[in-house]
């Protein structure tokens, strides 16, 4: 396992759910049963503050971290894009990913593909739940 998943996972600046959220959704990994819980403040109509708990594996928690500090002030469009655009990094319709979600390569890259429902679980959770709003 890459060390770099390791940091990611360590930096948990984000992991607690915010006392004062507009929307909270929790989700579970129906193949391995990781779950994670997303909070949100939304300001603008973008994400102001996220907050996050996993009971997941490694992958997931690094997913979620990575993310966490990416969405910052990012529209709901931004955040659907980036998701439509790891799908196809999973599907193999893309060999890497754009400048702007370069952050992401750390983790979705060829050698985690086997962990896409991992990598994925926190990305599907936030899109279930901008698809409420």
């Amino acid at each position: 396992m890459d060390l770099e998943i390791f940091k990611l996972a360590a930096n948990n600046k984000n992991n607690n759910l915010l006392k004062n959220y507009d929307y909270i959704l929790k989700q579970k990994n129906s193949m391995c049963g990781d779950e994670i819980e997303i909070s949100i403040k939304l300001k603008n109509k973008k994400i102001y503050r996220i907050g996050y708990t996993c009971k997941s594996c490694i992958y997931t928690q690094a997913s979620a971290s990575l993310l966490s500090n990416f969405l910052k002030n990012k529209s709901f469009d931004e955040i659907k894009e980036l998701k439509l655009l790891l799908e196809k990094f999973f599907k193999k319709e893309l060999t890497k990913l754009p400048r702007k979600q370069l952050v992401f390569s750390k983790l979705i890259n060829k050698h985690n593909l086997a962990r896409k429902e991992c990598l994925m679980l926190p990305f599907i959770t936030l899109n279930k739940m901008i698809e409420k709003l």
